[in-house]
């Protein structure tokens, strides 16, 4: 079941109030800015402007593609770049081999999360002025836009560090935010999430017309994140709180299809703590209509090349081939090797009359997570491959799972405890057949990540925030310094000298 958050320059979505309809239809004209945002169903429609954003990180604006999970696996080591070769969409083969420039880096992204950075500060900005609007609803909807604001800057700060920051948006020439360090960067993220987790605040849980809006669980997953990846040990207890409470809810469970998870049925199942929904009868198409309601490119963008004869599988541009070792680096029985990565060893032998293309970089081995499905944008009537339904999981409770084993390995606490979670992730990844447990070390944990969380995005990120990331990757040319991504030459020279270049 999903529900797409919307928002149209002629067609708006109006929501009654913080727990009722999210998306009832109502056609609009063209409104003065300082007009607007009086009512609640218009601060309604900016909250839901501020979710759009999420479903852009995957577009191809200016002829680039860069969802979250593609730019941050061609870093990790664990996916090539694949495509026509170098240059065809060539920051994916630069950002492989720690070589991105300023001028070829995935720039695009660094538009797409400011934007959501201003459509969050127009909801914060805005709702204390709706009159007529309770006290619950508008620290509800300023609690949720606070949320959405520290994503989008969460990811700015991973991929690019010292960043431009404001919370209020800019309304005066020259235009140009103050770049704060890293750190200053993650003091405003958790600050963020701190206020609008205290005193119940966000929706604990939703209906189903609501899935895909923030909740309680998805900003305490949001805060662990980043407390682990800035290893701010004085919030480890906060971050292990958070995980509890979560999985003492006892609304979340591991399904037991590891395969089904990524399957149209699996969508918003009892193991999702959160997704970014797309729909297949949207018009998103090529620019200028990359931004409208839509679907997913990144099925396309990591299908197989040239795959004929399928009987479960659409055929696709052929980037980000899975390095064979990966598909190595599991145990005999373990679900999640075949359920989350197509051998085309294995795949062909139930398949015998499907063929392919080889593409650069071919292994035989292709991400199976996110491959685009048979009748996944059946119901499109524009541009079906740039519209595919596949809704991206971005947290699941396995997450919750390995995040409190890891909080409890680092704060000292009781390793039968954090054993527990991480036999309960290795006894669904064998079946339930026979005792597979690991023991609860650092090493263990970060092994079982990249088995857990393979081609969703996470690799590089551990890697460096374990410190192994220079002994993982040093070879393909990781160094310290290559942590974040040169700022886009774009951005530097629209600052007015007023940004500094990151290391690259």
């Amino acid at each position: 079941m999903k529900k797409m958050l919307l928002y149209g320059t002629v067609v708006l979505f109006s929501l009654s109030s913080c727990g009722d309809s999210f998306l009832d239809l109502k056609p609009t004209n063209q409104i003065l800015e300082e007009e607007y945002y009086q009512t609640e169903d218009e601060i309604m429609q900016a909250l839901v402007a501020a979710y759009q954003p999420l479903q852009w990180q995957d577009c191809s604006f200016s002829n680039q593609h860069h969802s979250f999970a593609m730019v941050s696996d061609v870093m990790g080591g664990d996916v090539r770049a694949g495509g026509g070769g170098t240059s065809d969409f060539p920051h994916f083969h630069l950002m492989r081999e720690f070589k991105a420039t300023p001028e070829i880096i995935c720039n695009s992204l660094w538009r797409v999360l400011y934007s959501g950075v201003n459509r969050a500060n127009i909801v914060i900005d805005k709702v204390e002025g709706v009159s007529g609007l309770s006290s619950d609803k508008k620290n509800c909807i300023k609690s949720e836009a606070m949320t959405l604001r520290a994503f989008y800057y969460y990811w700015l700060w991973k991929l690019w560090g010292n960043v431009p920051y404001y919370d209020k948006n800019l309304d005066a020439a020259p235009y140009v935010a103050v770049q704060l360090k890293a750190d200053e960067i993650y003091s405003k993220i958790i600050g963020d999430l701190e206020s609008a987790l205290e005193d119940n605040k966000l929706l604990e849980t939703v209906n189903n017309d609501l899935l895909g809006r923030v909740t309680r669980p998805m900003a305490q997953m949001l805060k662990a994140s980043a407390i682990l990846y800035q290893k701010d040990e004085s919030r480890y207890l906060s971050a292990l709180e958070d995980m509890r409470e979560i999985i003492g809810s006892n609304r979340f469970d591991l399904v037991d299809d590891f395969a089904g998870i990524w399957e149209e049925t699996g969508e918003w199942c009892k193991e999702s703590v959160w997704e970014i929904n797309y729909i297949e009868t949207g018009n998103r198409g090529w620019e200028p209509n990359i931004l409208a309601v839509g679907g997913t490119v990144y099925p396309q963008t990591i299908g197989i090349n040239g795959l004929r004869n399928s009987k479960y599988y659409q055929d696709g541009w052929g980037f980000g081939p899975v390095e064979p070792a990966l598909y190595y680096a599991y145990e005999e029985g373990d679900i999640r090797r075949d359920g989350g990565i197509l051998s085309w060893d294995v795949y062909h032998q139930k398949d015998p009359n499907a063929t392919y293309d080889p593409r650069y970089d071919n292994t035989g081995f292709f991400n199976l997570k996110y491959m685009p499905r048979i009748g996944s944008n059946d119901q499109n009537t524009g541009d079906k491959i740039v519209n595919h339904n596949n809704n991206f999981r971005v947290f699941r409770y396995s997450e919750t799972l390995m995040n409190a084993a890891e909080l409890i390995v680092r704060t000292g606490g009781s390793l039968s405890e954090a054993k527990g979670y991480l036999s309960k992730i290795r006894s669904r990844a064998f079946a339930h057949q026979g005792n597979h447990d690991i023991e609860p070390t650092l090493d263990n944990i970060l092994k079982e990540r990249r088995l857990e969380f393979a081609l969703e995005g996470h690799r590089f990120w551990d890697l460096v925030r374990f410190g192994k990331a220079e002994e993982v990757l040093g070879a393909k040319g990781y160094t310290p310094n290559k942590k974040c991504l040169p700022i886009p030459a774009a951005e530097i020279d629209k600052s007015m000298g007023t940004l500094t270049q990151n290391p690259y």
